[in-house]
């Protein structure tokens, strides 16, 4: 990796750099049509929320206060006070802006309560237009004549303070216009339909599943004490561990939620940074204060014995007390060997428990140095893969980083996320593909192929399924977080231009794009979460081969799980179909348990951590290479660094990717593994145990043997057999 990615300059001027003059936001085929807001996203950016009706963020259609669906919006979300029913009430205000059309328009559904549930346009104190609903789930367009106002400061204020029947306003597309009759875009949700219809199923009402499957509930929250839960990860004997975040907005802050200190934020390059910061803002509300940010810990549960059905019996804290002020949230797991890898915010820790009393002693240190920013909530470190190369690969949101590595390599990138890897024994840190937003987890393919999914900035953009590559940049920087939503922050009363957008950057290829940039594979999900990849047996032959993505979107109506297919295309990638596999849960992370089945955690609802959450399975009535399948726990369980060389060498013709990558790491390990590996290599009837071959022997020329956990700096072998390996390449 050259540094070229890793800017020097200040934050400030970072994000200014490319504004070269103001602009409006312009509707196409619509001229001097502004958008002041448009309700996509996780967030109401610089909107000051009061109350509860309006949640922590916009909905997709559906609200859990709701009987039914919101209709006629524009793109995929909108702001709704139906959290919590009738009875929630609170208000949206927007910044100050000025008048500068003669026409203010939006759409509108909800009450028909004049002065109770509406939206308002507020100059100087005084409400100068209001509208209602029209006692309809239904948006219709409002479009006000606002040319005697023009030139004047105004706000827009959408307020519920009706507890009774039709006590409820929805909102979306806000838009300053030429035009008495703007077009405003059609609703973009709903686009990919799925392939074949889901049914529902009892396990968990609105859950809709594949037929042919059966859903159960394996620990919830009365029960195992399942709470808030990011992702989950199974342990070689069957063991569930699962890493809650109790932290999420009660420990673990949001810029949107503290606009007073973001030129802090973006002025911040370090944790120690990020500290000071927080000590500097601890009087400013009960919710800075240094109490306040420290109260909770995040943790890891682990879960065993479970029953005939899979539920499990026990349950126990594998690791806890992750409260330091600069912690969180846990979001991101992998057990591997007897060690849990968990990615939370400052660090990456390898946790093992030696005595086995089922908690972790040991909390060794991968690296410290992540989130030197406070930005977003949710653009964390995520989840992990053990890679074809047997190193794991994890991936960082523009929370940014700044360390330097056990081998004395420095890193410093504060405005932007990436991919990284390490080997399991902490050492030779890597950053392998920059220019990221907020990557959620990473996954492989049986062919080696790394996929990971990108958040959207909720400004228009889309979120992306991510070929990733070594040396390659996606384009993303946090100025550009900066230009789209806090340029009132940065002094500047209109929005700048920016190149995320105005050259397309997110966009599939296309005439615009910078050249540097590797562009996306695909357009899929609005939240996306928790990855994975079919490992060859198992659950149901249609999902061979197959990608997994949760898209959670803050609550379970509009939330599940999308399966989607890619594959070669030139040097890079592209999708070839995806549909919704599982849908009506708040789906946070998915993974294969090694008996065949899905797991998922479901965080119920929210952008708060709260006291609820449950993991449930989906298991195929018959299940894809299903003898095969049934060999898959018990391989794992007895593991494989007894095995010989020759069973090892067989074991990388077995149709599970898992199976086959751990037989691979493990053959590296022993004195046989030159000759046998280069036998796979050259061999021609099976290709995927051809690949195993050639990844073995990568991994001698590069270090000898791959890196088991718990081990302290594995030494390479002698240069003469990474030379032998390199030449058995040629």
């Amino acid at each position: 990796m050259t540094n070229q990615h890793f800017f020097p300059s200040t934050p400030v001027k970072s994000a200014l750099i490319y504004a070269t003059g103001l602009f409006l936001t312009v509707v196409p085929g619509v001229a001097a049509t502004r958008i002041l807001q448009s309700f996509e996203g996780d967030g109401f950016d610089d909107w000051k929320v009061e109350g509860s009706a309006f949640g922590e963020a916009p909905v997709a259609g559906n609200c859990d206060g709701l009987t039914a669906d919101l209709s006629g919006y524009s793109g995929e979300s909108l702001t709704c006070s139906a959290h919590g029913g009738n009875a929630g009430i609170g208000s949206l205000s927007s910044p100050v802006f000025q008048l500068t059309e003669n026409f203010f328009g939006f759409l509108i559904a909800g009450g028909n309560l004049p002065g109770k549930v509406g939206v308002q346009l507020v100059v100087n104190g005084k409400v100068e237009k209001e509208a209602t609903g029209a006692n309809s789930l239904e948006c219709r367009p409002v479009i006000w004549d606002v040319s005697g106002l023009k030139g004047k400061s105004a706000t827009i204020r959408i307020i519920d303070s009706e507890t009774g029947e039709w006590g409820v306003i929805a909102a979306d597309q806000f838009v300053l216009t030429d035009s008495a009759n703007p077009a405003f875009p059609e609703t973009t949700r709903g686009g990919n339909a799925p392939v074949a219809p889901l049914i529902s199923t009892n396990a968990i009402p609105g859950l809709t599943i594949p037929a042919g499957t059966k859903a159960t509930v394996i620990a919830g929250f009365a029960s195992q004490g399942i709470t808030s839960p990011t992702a989950l990860t199974f342990g070689k004997k069957g063991e569930l561990y699962v890493s809650e975040t109790h932290r999420f907005r009660h420990g673990v802050a949001d810029n949107r939620s503290h606009l007073y200190w973001y030129l802090d934020d973006i002025s911040s390059r370090t944790t120690a940074d990020r500290r000071k910061l927080h000590e500097k803002w601890q009087d400013k509300e009960a919710i800075t204060s240094l109490k306040f940010l420290t109260e909770k810990e995040d943790m890891v549960r682990v879960l065993t014995d479970p029953d005939d059905k899979g539920v499990y019996r026990k349950n126990g804290i594998f690791a806890g007390k992750f409260n330091d002020l600069l912690d969180g949230p846990a979001a991101g797991l992998l057990a591997y060997e007897g060690t849990v890898f968990l990615a939370c915010i400052p660090k990456i820790y390898a946790l093992q428990d030696k005595d086995g009393n089922g908690e972790a002693e040991v909390r060794n240190v991968i690296e410290d140095g992540f989130g030197v920013r406070i930005s977003f909530s949710g653009h964390d470190l995520n989840g992990f893969a053990l890679g074809p190369d047997g190193r794991i690969y994890g991936t960082l949101g523009d929370r940014g980083l700044n360390f330097t590595t056990k081998e004395g390599k420095h890193y410093e990138m504060p405005d932007e996320g990436c991919v990284f890897r390490f080997d399991p024994d902490g050492t030779n840190f890597e950053i392998v593909h920059t220019g990221l937003r907020n990557p959620k987890e990473i996954a492989f393919d049986e062919l080696g192929n790394a996929i990971s999914v990108d958040n959207n900035c909720d400004q228009g953009d889309k979120a992306r399924v991510v070929y990733i590559v070594e040396g390659a940049d996606s384009g993303w920087n946090m100025g550009n977080e900066g230009l789209l939503v806090h340029y009132r922050q940065m002094g500047m009363e209109e929005k700048p231009p920016c190149r995320w957008m105005d050259e397309k950057m997110w966009e599939m290829p296309n005439a615009l794009q910078p050249a540097y940039i590797l562009p996306p594979v695909a357009h899929l999900t609005s939240g996306p979460s928790g990855l994975t990849y079919h490992p060859g047996t198992g659950f149901l032959e249609s999902e061979a081969g197959r990608f997994l993505v949760c898209d959670y979107r803050g609550g379970a109506a509009n939330s599940g799980i999308w399966s989607f297919k890619v594959e070669s295309s030139g040097a890079g990638m592209k999708m070839t179909d995806s549909r919704q596999l599982n849908w009506g849960a708040a789906a946070t992370d998915v993974e294969y348990s090694w008996d065949g089945k899905l797991a998922v955690t479901d965080f119920i609802t929210g952008w708060v951590s709260h006291d609820d959450g449950r993991v449930y399975t989906l298991e195929a009535e018959k299940p894809w290479r299903a003898k095969e399948a049934a060999q898959v726990p018990g391989l794992i369980k007895e593991g494989f660094e007894k095995r010989s060389a020759d069973e090892l060498a067989r074991l990388l013709t077995h149709p599970d990717m898992r199976v086959r990558l751990r037989a691979e790491l493990a053959l590296t390990r022993k004195p046989e593994a030159l000759g046998l590996l280069t036998v796979a290599a050259n061999q021609t009837t099976n290709p995927l145990t051809r690949l195993h071959g050639v990844w073995g022997l990568g991994i001698i020329a590069r270090r000898g043997a791959a890196v088991l956990p718990g081990t302290t700096n594995t030494p390479a072998a002698a240069p003469a057999l990474r030379e032998k390996a390199r030449q058995a390449l040629l």
